[in-house]
Parts: structure tokens; C-alpha cells; sequence
């Protein structure tokens, strides 16, 4: 039986995310206590979402702060699209956090930052697991099978001699999109949910993923006042995160700008498949414009001349 209402859960982008809590005698432990349930708008998303909860599987397993896996329901098991079910984890996103209480958002960036590091020093598992490098260029892959002309695709043929470049022994556990909203505040604790992106791989590329993303975050905002909010917060929040993650591990500055044309790459293949309504109808894909696209085109095309 239903303990509380379901609920629809925002901050799913290509996801619907439901809140769950079911009672009844019948039921064991883990599935008696608050749920996450995730579900893609397409059934092509399952061996991605295998990979993804092997992974997230692991790092808990390790005793990293992670939502726990219950259980993973192929396409056809409950609906058209496979499901994913998950304990929920109780807190509020370190976005909403900085955001309430800007003169704040320093510290937490470096709490992150010690998240982040924490992540990095976790055992690599014996199985081969997703190459971050691939996972980022997943969707990029996945527009140019659709349309082998685009801009996509002539961009992809100039990120490929890239990628051997971006392989390193040893590899670590990589999240893929370490940021502010798929982490959640609760008591003194700092969790990180929204594996999809995660993968082994070079650390550099999960360090410049996270350093981006806070100057990228004042770009897609939705207000003007928060758009300028966030511009003025970006840069002491990517300066706090990187000094601290610095004082724990070594970061290589060649590194970092060797991985930002995968970045844009993906902003913009992001852009083109939200416009194509690629994501189905979660209702979030489609905030991402034509003016968005330019944008990732011009700065991945700059991003390019950078290059070590």
C-alpha cells in the first residue's frame, strides 16, 4: 500500500522521478523506507542504465554517500520504458543552498570540492566500466547517427584525435556531472545523486566538467535576476572548488583544457536534441533553444584554439 501520495520530483532532465513509500507486512526492509523511482522517456535507455546502476551500485558499496540501487525493471516489467528504483536520500540540493545564502556559497563550493576529491580516491572496480570520454560523447553520437551532415558531426571528426589523448592509467570512478544540484544537503552530509553520466576514466575530465558548469549554469538560467546572480557567483565558486580541490590532489591546468571541447560538444548536442524533442515529453528538453546551440557552436569552435 501507498504510505504517502507519490510524488512527481523536479530536476529529472530527461527522466520523469517519482517519490514513492509503500508499507505492508509483505514487504522487506529496504523497500519499506522512502523511494526514488526513475524512469527515461525511451526504452533505448536500459544497458545505459544498467551501466549507470552498476556503477552507482559500486561506490556505495565502498560506503561513499550515494543512494543505494534496489532494483533495476527492464522495458515491458512495469511500463514501455525500464525503471529504476532507488532509496531516497533525505536533504535539499547544495544549489538551493548557495543560491539562498549566497555570502555561503564559497564554503560549499569546497565542500564539493572535498566530495569531489573523496569520489576520485575510491578503488577503481576490476570490470571494465563506461569510458567517461564515450559517456560524454554518447548523445553527441547519437544526433550524428540521425543526421550524418550537421555541424555535429564535422565538430565530432575534430574531437576524435583528441581522444587517445584523454586516456590514463590509472583510471578512477568519475560521476560526470558533479554540480551543486545533484548533490543533496542533509545534517552536516553531502550526497551526490544522477549518475547517468558516470563512467572511469580520467579525473581531469569530472574536474572540468564541475569547473564549467558554474559559468554554464548563468547561461541556461531561466530570470534575469537569477542569470545575474549566478554570473556573479560563477567565478568565486570555480576559484574556491579548484583551490581546494588542489590542496588534496595534483590538477593539471593542459588537462583541464584538453577536456572542455567535450563539454561544449555535449552542451551543444544537448541543444540540438532538445530542440528535435529528443527527450520525449519530461518536459525539460525543450528549454534548450537555437540561441543556446549558437552559443556552444561559437565557444567549442574557440575551445578548439585553446588547445595544449
Amino acid at each position: 500500500m501507498d504510505v504517502e501520495q507519490p510524488e512527481r520530483v523536479s530536476g529529472g532532465f530527461d527522466f520523469w522521478v517519482y517519490g514513492l513509500h509503500f508499507g505492508g507486512s509483505g514487504l522487506a526492509a529496504p523497500w519499506a523506507e522512502p523511494l526514488i523511482a526513475r524512469i527515461p522517456a525511451v526504452a533505448a535507455r536500459y544497458p545505459s542504465l544498467q551501466q549507470e546502476s552498476r556503477i552507482l551500485s559500486w561506490v556505495a558499496a565502498q560506503g561513499y554517500p550515494a543512494p543505494p540501487m534496489l532494483e533495476l525493471m527492464p522495458p515491458g516489467e512495469l511500463f514501455d520504458s525500464p525503471v529504476q528504483v532507488m532509496r531516497r536520500l533525505a536533504g535539499i540540493t547544495m544549489a538551493r543552498t548557495m543560491t539562498s545564502a549566497p555570502w555561503q556559497a564559497p564554503r560549499w563550493a569546497r565542500r564539493l570540492a572535498a566530495g569531489h576529491v573523496a569520489l576520485h580516491r575510491l578503488p577503481v572496480p576490476d570490470w571494465a566500466g563506461r569510458s567517461l570520454a564515450e559517456q560524454r560523447l554518447g548523445l553527441t553520437r547519437r544526433m550524428v547517427a540521425q543526421d550524418p551532415d550537421s555541424g555535429l558531426a564535422k565538430a565530432l571528426e575534430r574531437i576524435e584525435p583528441i581522444l587517445p589523448r584523454l586516456e590514463v592509467f590509472p583510471p578512477t570512478v568519475c560521476h560526470g556531472d558533479f554540480h551543486p544540484a545533484n548533490l543533496l544537503v542533509e545534517a552536516g552530509t553531502v550526497a551526490a545523486i544522477d549518475w547517468t553520466d558516470a563512467g572511469i576514466g580520467d579525473r581531469h575530465g569530472d574536474i572540468a566538467r564541475t569547473a564549467w558548469l558554474f559559468g554554464f549554469a548563468a547561461v541556461v538560467a531561466r530570470s534575469g535576476p537569477q542569470r545575474l546572480v549566478l554570473r556573479a557567483l560563477a567565478p568565486p565558486l570555480s576559484r574556491a572548488y579548484l583551490s581546494s580541490y588542489r590542496r588534496e590532489l595534483q590538477v593539471d591546468p593542459a588537462r583541464l583544457r584538453l577536456w572542455m571541447p567535450l563539454q561544449l560538444l555535449h552542451a551543444w548536442a544537448v541543444a540540438v536534441a532538445g530542440e528535435q524533442g529528443f527527450f520525449g515529453p519530461t518536459g525539460r528538453g525543450s528549454q534548450f533553444s537555437a540561441e543556446l546551440a549558437d552559443w556552444a557552436e561559437r565557444q567549442f569552435r574557440l575551445c578548439l584554439e585553446d588547445l595544449p
